[in-house]
């Protein structure tokens, strides 16, 4: 009698295709990152970007081989980017308006928001946090300043 098995033993069809759901699912997460980035808030914060960040954790999946890895050098300097455009608190820039009854008000244009980032566990899962700074993201995502 023959055994039919495909992939890596011990794994299932239905193990691989999670961890492919999962892998779809994060990247997902980080191109929606980059879209809000691009499109609708102000571009990099010049105190973020006058730090490097290096990788410590293994928090991407890899799609040709199912296994978790560190991002690399681009990736990271990607991320930061875009989560210090994202968690950018400053009101620089920002034009303030005066109502009728004195109130004035200011529009943030997506400032002061909440940003909903997503890693690879190593059992084929995700873990999403939602952070508000960028050390907060810095530090779920396991990037390190680089001295």
């Amino acid at each position: 009698m023959r055994s039919r098995q495909e992939g890596p033993p011990g794994k299932t069809k239905r193990t691989r295709g999670k961890r492919a759901r999962v892998g779809i699912f994060v990247a997902f997460v980080v191109l929606a990152i980059a879209v809000i980035a691009t499109i609708a808030l102000p571009r990099k914060s010049s105190h973020a970007q006058a730090k490097k960040y290096k990788a410590t954790k293994e928090i991407i999946l890899d799609k040709n081989t199912g296994t978790l890895r560190k991002p690399t050098q681009e990736e990271t300097d990607v991320m930061v980017a875009q989560i210090s455009s994202l968690t950018n608190r400053s009101t620089d820039g920002l034009a303030t308006t005066t109502s009728a009854n004195g109130t004035q008000m200011m529009d943030l244009q997506g400032r002061e928001g909440s940003v909903v980032l997503g890693r690879a566990t190593a059992d084929g899962g995700t873990e999403v946090r939602c952070v508000f700074t960028l050390e907060e993201a810095t530090d779920f995502l396991g990037l390190e300043e680089d001295q």
